[in-house]
């Protein structure tokens, strides 16, 4: 059985070796698109988390971004942008769950972005957590920002 075992081991890390060796430009763009997931996030995600309201998440609805008083073309033009954003974001998150980077706070920022049903109670659910809620402070007190504000 130990014999057996393996035998399949060695079988599927020839067939791995054999892929990679075959598809070395997959590979590298698999590599080169999780360091640049890793380093955009790392840019941006302090900025993003610098930039909520102290008190964004004690309102019932958050505010819009300040579209709502724009011409309605652009207010959908951007909204669009803002929700293709949001889903970029929660997509590489979901991602660096299993590849090095910050997952749970690009998939949070990800989701507040995003306009969808029930969006509000998944971001209190979500900033309630305290790797996230530790994340998000620690990050808003390096830029001289209070803390977020929770309802109870």
């Amino acid at each position: 059985m130990l014999r057996l075992c393996m035998d399949l081991l060695q079988q599927l890390y020839q067939n791995i070796v054999t892929l990679l060796s075959e598809h070395y430009e997959v590979l590298a763009l698999i590599v080169g698109g999780s360091l640049l997931l890793f380093a955009g996030t790392i840019l941006a995600m302090p900025l993003l988390i610098v930039s909520i309201p102290r008190d964004y998440f004690l309102y019932e609805k958050a505010e819009p971004f300040g579209f709502g008083k724009r011409h309605p073309a652009i207010r959908i033009v951007m909204l669009i942008l803002k929700n293709g954003a949001g889903v970029m974001l929660l997509v590489a998150g979901f991602v660096m769950l299993f590849i090095p980077g910050q997952g749970l706070l690009t998939i949070f920022i990800g989701l507040m972005l995003m306009n969808f049903p029930g969006k509000r109670r998944i971001e209190l659910n979500l900033v309630k957590s305290p790797r996230i809620q530790h994340g998000i402070n620690w990050i808003r007190h390096r830029a001289g920002r209070k803390p977020l504000q929770l309802p109870e």
